[in-house]
C-alpha cells in the first residue's frame, strides 16, 4: 500500500468517510474481540443487578439473554446491512432518514449515550480503585472515587493517540480478561454462596404484578442493548462485509452483554446490598488477594470499552461541521470533556441514577431503528446514493427541505411518545400494554410505522429524498418527460456507488 493509499485510509478511518472493502482490514476475529471488550465490562453487572430487582434467578435468566438478542436484533437489521455495505459509521447512515443536516440529531445521540456510558465506566474504575485500597487496609478518603476515575479518562486519550488502529489491538486481548473476569466472579458466587441459595433467592423489589416483572427484565436488557446503536457503525465499517460482521458482532455485543450480565444478576439477588457492583462485593466474596486481582481486571475491561466508546463518539462528532477540522486528539478531547467534570466532583450522584439513563436509551435508540429498519427494506429497496450521503448541496439526495426531513423527526417523536407512555424513565411505573409488548418493541415498530406512511404521503409526491422509484408509473413516466435527460437543478440523485464500498 502506497504512502498517499495509507494516508487517504486513515483519514477515511478519523473522519467517518465511507471506506472502501480494499480498505477494512478488520477480520470476523478482530470485530468480535472489539464487540466482546465492548460489551462485557463493570456496566454489565449493573444492568444484570437491576433485573434482580423484579425477578427471580430462573426466569431472570431467561428474561436477560431473551432481552439481549431482541435488542441486538434490531441493531442487526437497522446498522448491519448499511453500514457494512458502504462503510459508513452509524451518524452518517441516519442522513437518508433525517437530512444531510437533520442527522445532527444522531450525533448528538451518539454524544451523549457514549458519554453516559464512559462516565458509568470511569466511576467504576474509580470505585474499583477505592475498594481495591480498603483491600489493603487503607481507607481512603472521599476524593480518591473521582480521581481515579480522572486518571482512567486521561488513560483512555493516551490509548487513543494512534487513532483508529488502537481498538483493533486492543480488543483481543482485553476481550480474553473480561470474559475471565465473569466466569470466574460466576464461580465465585456460586462456589461461596452455594446453587441453592441462589435458586431460592427472591427478587430484592418486585411488582405486584408477575407479568410487569417479566416486561421490565426483558425491558432492561431491551434498552441497554439498543445502546449500541452508537458503536456499531464504527465497529461495522472496518470488517470486510456486513456477512461476515454478523454473528462476530452478534455474539459479540449482543450475547456478550446478556452473558456478562447474569453475573451482575445472580449477585444482586443473593448480595442485595451491592446492585450487582462488583466493587461492592469481589473482596467480600473472594477474599483480599482475589478481590484485589479481580477489581485489576476490572479496570483493565472497562478501559477497553471505554476507549471504543471514545472513538464511536469523537467519529460521531466530527460529522458536525467545525469538529472535522480539529486535529484527532483535540477531537477525542472534546468526546470526555465533561466527564472531568461529572466524574471528578458528581460520581456519586450519577452513579445513582443509572436506571433512567437504561431509560434514556431506549427512549432514544429505538424509534431511531425503527426507521430506518422501515426505510431501508421497505421503502430503498436495500440501495442507498452514496454520494448523496455527503452532498450538502441544492441537489443532493438527501437535502430535503434545508437539509432535514420532516417525516423523520415526527416519526422520531412518534416512537419516544409511545415508549414514554408505556414506561416512565424516571420512576419506571409502567402503563398497560407494558406488561404484554415492553416500551422498546412498540416504539420501534410505531417509529418505523410513521416513517413509512409519512413517505408515502409526503415525500413520494413531494419528490424528496431519492424515493421517485415509489411513484406511480404513469407519474414517473410524465416527470421524466417534463424534466428531459438531464435533471433540473433541485432533482434528487439515483446514483448509487458500486458494491466494491
Amino acid at each position: 500500500m502506497s504512502a498517499h493509499e495509507t494516508s487517504a485510509q486513515h483519514a477515511a478511518l478519523q473522519n467517518g468517510w465511507p471506506q472502501t472493502r480494499q480498505e477494512r482490514h478488520w477480520s470476523g476475529t478482530n470485530i468480535f474481540g472489539t464487540a466482546i471488550a465492548t460489551a462485557i465490562a463493570t456496566w454489565c453487572f449493573i444492568i444484570g443487578g437491576f433485573v434482580s430487582f423484579y425477578l427471580a434467578a430462573a426466569p431472570g435468566t431467561l428474561a436477560v439473554l431473551a432481552g439481549s438478542l431482541i435488542g441486538m436484533l434490531f441493531i442487526v437489521l437497522a446498522l448491519l446491512p448499511v453500514c457494512g455495505k458502504y462503510g459508513i459509521d452509524s451518524a452518517v447512515s441516519t442522513r437518508p432518514q433525517f437530512g444531510v443536516r437533520g442527522s445532527l440529531l444522531s450525533v448528538v445521540l451518539i454524544y451523549g449515550s457514549t458519554l453516559g456510558w464512559n462516565i458509568i465506566l470511569f466511576i467504576f474504575m474509580g470505585r474499583a480503585t477505592n475498594s481495591i485500597l480498603k483491600g489493603f487496609g487503607v481507607h481512603p478518603p472521599g476524593w480518591v472515587t473521582g480521581a481515579a476515575g480522572v486518571a482512567g479518562i486521561l488513560l483512555a486519550l493516551l490509548a487513543l493517540r494512534r487513532g483508529p488502529e488502537s481498538l483493533k489491538d486492543f480488543g483481543p486481548p482485553i476481550a480474553v480478561l473480561t470474559l475471565v473476569l465473569g466466569v470466574v466472579v460466576m464461580y465465585l458466587l456460586v462456589h461461596k454462596l452455594g446453587v441453592q441459595k441462589l435458586l431460592h433467592a427472591h427478587a430484592v423489589a418486585p411488582a405486584a404484578s408477575r407479568r410487569v416483572n417479566w416486561a421490565s427484565g426483558v425491558e432492561v436488557l431491551v434498552a441497554s442493548n439498543l445502546s449500541w446503536w452508537a458503536y456499531t457503525g464504527g465497529i461495522v465499517r472496518n470488517g470486510p462485509s456486513a456477512r461476515k460482521a454478523m454473528w462476530p458482532l452478534i455474539t459479540g455485543l449482543g450475547l456478550g452483554v446478556g452473558v456478562g450480565s447474569l453475573a451482575g444478576f445472580y449477585a444482586g439477588l443473593v448480595i442485595p446490598t451491592s446492585g450487582g457492583d462488583p466493587t461492592q462485593f469481589l473482596i467480600q466474596t473472594g477474599g483480599n488477594v482475589i478481590g484485589v486481582i479481580l477489581l485489576v481486571f476490572v479496570i483493565i475491561a472497562d478501559l477497553g470499552t471505554v476507549v471504543v466508546g471514545v472513538y464511536s463518539s469523537a467519529i460521531g462528532l466530527r460529522q458536525v461541521a467545525g469538529v472535522s477540522k480539529l486535529s484527532w486528539n483535540a477531537t477525542t478531547l472534546l468526546a470526555v470533556l465533561p466527564a472531568f467534570v461529572i466524574v471528578g466532583i458528581f460520581p456519586d450522584q450519577v452513579f445513582d441514577r443509572f436506571g433512567t439513563f437504561l431509560a434514556f436509551l431506549g427512549v432514544c435508540f429505538g424509534p431511531v431503528c425503527g426507521i430506518q429498519i422501515a426505510d431501508y427494506f421497505l421503502l430503498r429497496r436495500q440501495t442507498l446514493d452514496a454520494h448523496g450521503l455527503y452532498d450538502r448541496t441544492r441537489a443532493g439526495a438527501y437535502r430535503y427541505w434545508a437539509g432535514f426531513n420532516p417525516v423523520g423527526f415526527v416519526s422520531f417523536a412518534a416512537g419516544v411518545v409511545v415508549y414514554l407512555y408505556l414506561l416512565d424513565p424516571v420512576t419506571y411505573s409502567s402503563r398497560t400494554p407494558f406488561e404484554f409488548l415492553g416500551a422498546s418493541i412498540p416504539s420501534v415498530f410505531v417509529a418505523g410505522l410513521v416513517y413509512y406512511v409519512g413517505t408515502r404521503l409526503v415525500l413520494v409526491p413531494a419528490r424528496r429524498g431519492g424515493y421517485e422509484h415509489l411513484e406511480p408509473a404513469g407519474r414517473a413516466l410524465r416527470s421524466q418527460r417534463r424534466i428531459g435527460p438531464d435533471p433540473q437543478p433541485g432533482a434528487a440523485s439515483t446514483a448509487t456507488v458500486p458494491d466494491t464500498l
